[in-house]
């Protein structure tokens, strides 16, 4: 989870292991000792080694474990102005200094040699860290094999293993597509990490702001948005639906309602089958239009980097069509590829943003605390979400907000509870009592669309409104046992008339008339609307009443 993280190394330790960590400081290392490394130039330009130091220190656990061994290079005249004078660890000293951070990660893998206390083939990487106060260090970091695994193979070498700036998740895990062409590929994140932003860091932070109230969130909009759709009329179509169920909500309770869409960059989405069988013929499944085609053809199926460039335009596309609709934007943040080139660090407060869209979540198939996704989400300043299952133990809860939400601040993390209608009131009861009793400021919503599928007869998927409803009932139920604040609702919603959904008994006539999604079935606007009613019944009966306020005007 470490390798590629641009945050707090020692914070995300000490979530990840569980306990404080102190730091045990070595005697001074003479540099001319180690091994060459070719880092040195690309940190130090041309300044001799006579006038660099070397801090050695290994971080332990609170049982004594040593957790990782660490070597930071500096420039001896810098000594005073970021390096720890007594045993504090170097991350949370310099997170105490308040300076903003720009870290390049130069290497991730294994190490070949014994690396202090820690064996040969233990994790670690290489890495610059630039500082507010223009001081830069060089940190080589080995992790206890214990705590932290890597993909790498065993012949890698923390010093040889190139990550293209870091930004690359291991080919064909973590749901990240396996390109054909690495080129390629390389091309487009570099183009990505040049295009203008999407969104602005201002209304990120305006987002998160909101969200640190009780304004309750409307999240809705297409399962996988596609790029023959993003037409005018069908956004308009959805920004209308999602403004009328913004009032609807409003008028039946009297809270507040902030809007976030599912749009603008939903074209990606997870399976959980990574091959699509139709008779004798295997194919990749679909992964969305930022992969590849829903098409099924060896053509249409190969996965196409190009695609991601395509899906910035088509976002862009959708913008200015919203433009002034008091929207904001979100998207699962699948695809590495193009989710990291377009994080950018803001001058006006130095976070970094991923400036793709205002909030991204992280889905219920990538929330390992190990991951790649979790990692990313940590060294972003977006208002984040993270989906969970009834699988999700409330350990795993806490420790998901430890990581992602360190000083637990409202407005920054929010928890989608996605249980099926059987478990709904059960788990999320337990989830939100061992939130309640650890005075987690995070909002939590309900998702009762994910786990409520089912199939027709002829293997149509679709949901019904009677599950999904149900699931509702048990979350504010579950809310109001509990006495946390309902903090949202999270749908998948076509804004045509589609029948992907039915209300109880299953018909596949129905079906047949217009199934059009990419993906998952979608609510239409009349079943929509029934649901907000429902919500907003739901939660005047479970929340105290605040005036309304119209976050779309």
């Amino acid at each position: 989870m470490m390798l590629h993280n641009e945050g707090s190394t020692t914070v995300l330790l000490q979530s990840l292991v569980g306990s404080a960590l102190s730091a045990e400081v070595l005697p001074d290392v003479d540099i001319g000792s180690l091994p060459p490394s070719g880092h040195l130039a690309k940190v130090f330009d041309a300044v001799p080694h006579t006038d660099l130091g070397v801090r050695r220190s290994r971080l332990r656990d609170s049982a004594g474990a040593v957790v990782s061994e660490n070597l930071i290079t500096f420039r001896r005249s810098d000594r005073d102005h970021v390096i720890p004078s007594g045993d504090t660890p170097f991350g949370l000293h310099t997170r105490q200094l308040g300076l903003f951070e720009r870290r390049r990660i130069f290497a991730v893998g294994v190490t070949t040699d014994r690396f202090g206390m820690l064996p040969a083939g233990s994790p670690g990487r290489a890495y610059e860290i630039a500082f507010s106060n223009r001081v830069t260090v060089l940190v080589h970091e080995v992790f206890n094999p214990r705590f932290l695994t890597t993909g790498a193979p065993a012949s890698a070498s923390v010093n040889e293993r190139s990550t293209a700036d870091g930004a690359r998740a291991v080919s064909g895990e973590h749901h990240q597509p396996r390109w054909p062409d690495a080129s390629e590929a390389e091309h487009v994140r570099r183009v990505l990490r040049h295009v203008d932003p999407l969104v602005s860091a201002a209304d990120c932070r305006a987002l998160r702001s909101v969200l640190a109230t009780p304004a309750f969130l409307l999240q809705a909009g297409d399962c996988a948005e596609t790029f023959r759709d993003n037409t005018p009329r069908s956004v308009v179509n959805r920004v209308d639906l999602l403004r009328t169920m913004s009032d609807r909500i409003t008028a039946a309770s009297g809270t507040r309602v902030v809007t976030v869409g599912r749009i603008a960059g939903q074209y990606a989405k997870p399976r959980s089958s990574p091959i699509e069988r139709r008779g004798d013929l295997a194919l990749p499944s679909y992964f969305g239009d930022a992969v590849n085609s829903v098409n099924f053809s060896e053509r249409g199926r190969t996965p196409n980097p190009r695609n991601l460039l395509r899906t910035y335009q088509e976002s862009s596309k959708t913008l200015s069509f919203m433009a002034g609709s008091g929207v904001f934007t979100s998207h699962e943040a699948l695809l590495l590829d193009y989710e990291r080139p377009q994080t950018r660090r803001c001058p006006d407060d130095g976070n970094r943003y991923d400036l793709s869209a205002h909030l991204l979540w992280i889905g219920e198939r990538t929330r390992s605390l190990t991951g790649p996704h979790i990692e990313f989400a940590t060294g972003i300043a977006n208002p984040i979400a993270v989906k969970v299952g009834p699988g999700c133990t409330p350990q795993d809860l806490i420790s998901l907000h430890a990581v992602l939400n360190p000083d637990n601040l409202p407005g920054r993390l929010t928890f989608i509870f996605r249980m099926g209608r059987a478990h709904a009131y059960e788990r999320c009861r337990e989830l939100l009592t061992a939130a309640a009793d650890t005075g987690l400021a995070d909002r939590f919503v309900s998702d009762p669309m994910h786990g409520n599928g089912t199939t027709s007869a002829r293997g149509v998927k679709t949901r019904t409104m009677r599950a999904i409803e149900e699931e509702l009932h048990a979350f504010f139920a579950a809310c109001q046992d509990t006495g946390m604040l309902p903090g949202g609702v999270h749908l998948e919603v076509s804004g045509d008339d589609v029948t992907e959904c039915v209300d109880a008994d299953i018909d596949d006539a129905y079906l047949a008339d217009r199934y059009r999604t990419a993906c998952d079935p979608r609510l239409n606007p009349g079943q929509a609307v029934r649901l907000a009613d429902l919500v907003g019944r739901l939660l005047a009966a479970t929340s105290a009443v605040e005036p309304a306020l119209s976050l779309l005007a």
